[in-house]
């Protein structure tokens, strides 16, 4: 036996399955395996050698820095080699990628089958360690793979014949720029002021009514979402401001120095006067000239406010899931 060096017999099981066990127990420490996983190691070596596999079960090996590891179903065709693991006891997901690194230390790829008790919940979706969850499992009668609803060997044989395939969704999901139509205060050439990001938008018609501060700070901080998003080069190809960061503003530090620039004349557009634009135009506050720092509500609001959506083509990516496709490739 390969974990004691103890002689081996074959056996053969009520339900026919082959397999080898201890001459004797003497002091081997291994822990013996149920019923349940020597069947299922039987139903993966099978249906392995069924696809053309050469199979070897209980295989030993080591990597090259000598950390020693046993493949309950070891495959070999060509160049490729690959390690087939039950996993009937409980086993956290830490472990089972740490002794998927062994194999793939040894240039030997993984994947790993958990009996209902092998993994609290289902096991973590990671392409670089496969895991599949089985139902439950009788000796005599194939479990199933969740949430594929296939048979085990069916899905062995499936997956050597490359019919799982990890897939990564991609959606076409276009976020949208803000801005403000204004005029330059140094070339007084028109331009559109960037003020904000969305990368959802649920309602087109009530997006401009969602109330902000628009203050200093606010705006600034906005600003610098877009520029991280979207870019500048983008943003002009759009015909909108471009953004710079300043870390001086009228000779003062500043903590909020993300500014437009005139797209024209790539003068720096002020925040704050930014800000009293939007406001009023939105919301129809404009400043207390007897109190600094004080808005009051006027009867200019613009009905029609010069604020407009620029759409940015961007592509979503979701999360990456195994997908078992019935139907052999091509």
């Amino acid at each position: 036996m390969p974990c004691c060096g103890v002689s081996a017999v074959p056996k053969t099981s009520p339900l026919g399955t082959l397999f080898f066990a201890h001459a004797r127990r003497g002091e081997c420490k291994t822990a013996p395996e149920s019923a349940e996983h020597i069947y299922c190691k039987n139903l993966i070596a099978l249906a392995a050698k069924a696809a053309g596999w050469t199979v070897t079960t209980e295989r030993p090996g080591a990597t090259p820095a000598g950390e020693p590891w046993i493949a309950d179903v070891f495959c070999e065709k060509g160049n490729a080699r690959l390690a087939l693991e039950v996993q009937m006891s409980p086993q956290t997901h830490g472990e089972t990628v740490r002794r998927q690194q062994r194999y793939e230390a040894s240039g030997v790829r993984g994947a790993w089958f958990y009996g209902p008790k092998g993994h609290k919940g289902p096991p973590a979706v990671d392409r670089k360690t496969p895991a599949f969850r089985m139902g439950s499992v009788e000796v005599g009668q194939a479990p199933v793979i969740e949430p594929f609803g296939v048979p085990l060997p069916e899905f062995v044989g499936g997956m050597l014949d490359k019919r799982l395939v990890w897939t990564v969704p991609v959606w076409n999901k276009p976020a949208h720029v803000e801005y403000l139509l204004d005029t330059c205060w140094k070339c007084n050439k028109p331009v559109k002021q960037v003020y904000g990001y969305l990368a959802e938008l649920d309602d087109a018609e009530k997006w401009n009514w969602h109330e902000r501060p628009f203050s200093v700070a606010s705006i600034s901080t906005d600003l610098a979402e877009v520029l991280r998003q979207v870019g500048n080069e983008i943003l002009a190809a759009e015909g909108l401001n471009p953004i710079t960061e300043r870390t001086t503003v009228r000779g003062k530090a500043t903590n909020w120095g993300f500014t437009n620039l005139c797209l024209h004349c790539r003068a720096p557009q002020d925040n704050f006067h930014v800000g009293l634009k939007l406001k009023k135009a939105l919301f129809g506050l404009t400043p207390d000239p007897t109190d600094a720092g004080y808005e009051v509500w006027d009867d200019e609001r613009r009905t029609d406010p010069p604020v407009g959506l620029a759409p940015i083509a961007r592509t979503v990516k979701g999360s990456g899931h195994w997908v078992f496709n019935i139907e052999p490739p091509g």
